[in-house]
Formats: structure tokens, C-alpha cells, sequence
């Protein structure tokens, strides 16, 4: 059997092959970002950035996809406080999109939840293929989830560390 399973996965092409990521979610990206170096700022708002300017995959030359790429990006909406007060924020930032190999995230223009890392010239915006800082289109619950955990109630990780 593993001799069938070697010889499949020897001529099977790389895209046959998918990228297998554990479960993250919201709550992940809040412990995530309490526990770095770096302050992060938590958002929940609209982000605005051309979609011509994500990374690409060529599939016949996968070696080619590059493993990060920074483009502008303006966040207009607010910042969540530990207070469960939100404060109108807008900010232009650098939305980070980081590939692994050939499989890249393909994040769209509009409402969502995320996580700022503040840097000494803007705020960042991390998403890559198995999670980030990013969530597009959040729902209630997940909103509601940050918002408890700011607040120091259950904030449970979706993946055990």
C-alpha cells in the first residue's frame, strides 16, 4: 500500500496536492496577537485595496509565486477597546499577503474584522493561506467572540497550542 501511495504522489502534479492547515479563527488571532512583541490594534470596519495587486499563481511555474507581497490599503471603520467601546478609526495600512508555495489567499475589498500590527511608519495587515489577522465578511458571532475576549470572558482557541 505505501508503495502504491509513493508512486501516486511521485506523478501526481503539485496542484493535485492541497495545503492542509489546522482550524483559526478569531479567537486565535486575538491570543496571537496579545501574546506578540509588536501592539496590534483590533479592527472591524471596511477595507479598501486593489485586488489587481495580489499575488498570482502560475501553475507551470509554481517556483515563481512570490512568498510575500505588500500592497497600500486604506481601513476605515473602528478600533475595538477593552472597554467594548468602539472609537471611529481610519487609517491607511499595508495589507501583508503571504503564500505558502503555490496556494496564496485571495482576500476581497470590503467588511472585516482583523488585526492591526503597529509598526513605526503604519499599521500592518497580515493574512496567509492557513489564517492571518484578517477575516473577511465577519459574522456576529465572530465579532461577538473579540468582543468577549477584550472583555476577559471566554476566549477559547479554536486550535489547541
Amino acid at each position: 500500500m505505501l508503495r502504491v501511495l509513493s508512486v501516486l504522489f511521485g506523478v501526481l502534479p503539485l496542484p493535485a496536492l492541497a495545503l492542509s492547515c489546522m482550524a483559526y479563527g478569531v479567537t486565535d488571532a486575538y491570543h496571537d496577537a496579545a501574546d506578540a512583541p509588536e501592539g496590534y490594534v483590533p479592527v472591524l470596519g471596511t477595507l479598501a485595496f486593489d485586488t489587481d495587486l495580489l499575488p498570482q499563481v502560475d501553475w507551470d511555474n509554481q517556483q515563481d509565486t512570490p512568498g510575500t507581497t505588500r500592497l497600500p490599503a486604506t481601513f476605515t471603520g473602528d478600533a475595538l477597546t477593552v472597554r467594548g467601546i468602539a472609537q471611529p478609526f481610519r487609517a491607511d495600512v499595508v495589507l501583508e499577503v503571504q503564500c505558502f508555495g503555490p496556494w496564496c489567499p485571495q482576500p476581497q475589498p470590503g467588511k472585516m474584522l482583523g488585526f492591526l500590527r503597529q509598526t513605526s511608519q503604519s499599521y500592518v495587515l497580515h493574512t496567509n493561506a492557513c489564517g492571518g489577522f484578517l477575516f473577511g465578511a465577519p459574522t456576529d458571532a465572530q465579532v461577538d467572540q473579540v468582543k468577549a475576549c477584550l472583555a476577559g470572558r471566554d476566549c477559547t482557541r479554536l486550535s489547541p497550542r
